[in-house]
């Protein structure tokens, strides 16, 4: 009886950090986490938003940060960082599998059709399974009128490899695990009452920015 009581405390315990860490949708399916990057700060304390930039700019990007909280005063650093995070698992998984309709709520419109035309005429299937995030920090922040955009640097072991319509893998292999350099841009109307983040362009780079990036294409 005791066990059972434990395993029901565990359960509970990792559902709720579940419900939370998806902006508060129990529902996995894509079609219903449009809002996987709910940013709301739920009252929390003010945030120190050093601790998520790797940029020689700091100052401009903690500047533009004070503007979008003078816009939506319930804007989360920290929340929108797990919420990308979530994002670039998913979006990588869906991509690989074909899944348009489980990746059109997360991807701008151009974003989508350059995906949609990708899918539609490979002839191999790249595969990248996420083993772990190891590093992410924000590159860059800017505010046009009322629109964030957000770019995201992301340092992960991946397993990479491609197969071809047979199911063969002809390239990469399914054991070696590869470290992987992808700079993301996110964005968002922050006066919107819609919680949801789209993804605008994979490896996105400022003209000065020295980071060397990785594909997924």
């Amino acid at each position: 009886m005791i066990e059972l009581v434990i395993y029901a405390l565990l359960a509970a315990f990792v559902f709720s950090r579940l419900y939370n860490s998806l902006g508060k949708s129990t529902n996995l399916n894509l079609n219903k986490l449009t809002s996987v990057l709910n940013t709301s700060q739920s009252g929390e304390d003010v945030e120190n938003i050093e601790d998520y930039i790797d940029s020689n700019d700091k100052n401009s990007i903690k500047a533009t940060y004070e503007q979008i909280l003078q816009k939506n005063k319930d804007f989360s650093i920290s929340h929108f960082m797990k919420g990308s995070s979530i994002a670039f698992e998913l979006i990588i998984k869906y991509f690989n599998q074909g899944n348009l309709s489980q990746l059109k709520p997360l991807l701008d419109k151009d974003l989508y059709n350059n995906f949609v035309e990708k899918i539609k005429h490979r002839k191999e299937v790249h595969e990248s399974i996420i083993v772990s995030i190891i590093s992410q920090k924000i590159l860059e922040i800017k505010l046009v009128k009322n629109v964030a955009l957000i770019a995201v640097y992301f340092l992960s072991e991946q397993i990479n490899f491609v197969k071809n319509d047979k199911g063969d893998v002809i390239s990469g292999s399914t054991s070696t695990i590869n470290k992987v350099e992808d700079v993301w841009q996110f964005k968002k109307n922050v006066t919107s009452s819609n919680p949801s983040w789209l993804l605008i362009s994979i490896n996105y780079k400022k003209a000065d920015d020295g980071k060397k990036n990785s594909k997924h294409d």
